[in-house]
This record gives structure tokens, sequence and C-alpha cells, in this order.
């Protein structure tokens, strides 16, 4: 009788453990499922940040051209300006040059 009884304690501990180990298993698979999403999110929010900076690097690349276009012809103007004036003062029959 005794060793019936141990044998019954030993099948409840071995069901208990099992149990455990169902559940320790089941909890694995939840948290690797959710370490799978987030690592699948995180590859999305870099590729979406990656795509965002190449966009403005474009954009900032465009802009540099047309301030240097700007610059040239911000420079050829004043030169026009310059020689307009120049014609303008040496032209006018005063005799005096530009100041």
């Amino acid at each position: 009788m005794e060793m019936e009884q141990r044998m019954d304690r030993v099948e409840k501990r071995l069901d208990a453990t099992l149990k455990i180990v169902q559940t320790g298993m089941k909890m694995l698979v939840k948290m690797e499922r959710e370490n799978s999403e987030f690592r699948r999110e995180t590859r999305e929010a870099i590729h979406a940040l990656i795509e965002s900076q190449m966009r403005t690097d474009a954009t900032v690349s465009a802009l540099s051209t047309q301030v240097a276009e700007l610059g040239t012809q911000v420079k050829a103007l004043g030169i026009k300006i310059d020689r307009l004036v120049d014609g303008w003062i040496g032209g006018n029959g005063s005799g005096r040059g530009r100041r």
C-alpha cells in the first residue's frame, strides 16, 4: 500500500511537472511570436527612416543646386547693375566718376 501511495505522489508530481513544462513551452512560443513581431516592426521602421533620409538628402541636394544657381544669377545681376550705374555716372556729362 505504501508503494501505491508513493507511486501516486510520483505520478502527481510528474503531472504537475508536465503542466509546468507545457505552460513554459506556451510562454516560449508566445514570446518568440512577440519577438518576431517586434523585429519585423523594427525593420519596417528602420527602412522607413532610411527612405525618409534618402528623400531628405535628395531634397537638400536639389536645393543646394538651386542656391548655387541663384548665387550665380545674383552675381551676374550685380555686375549688370554696376555697369548700369557706372554708365549713368560716367555718361551724364558731369565728368565725375563713380564714388
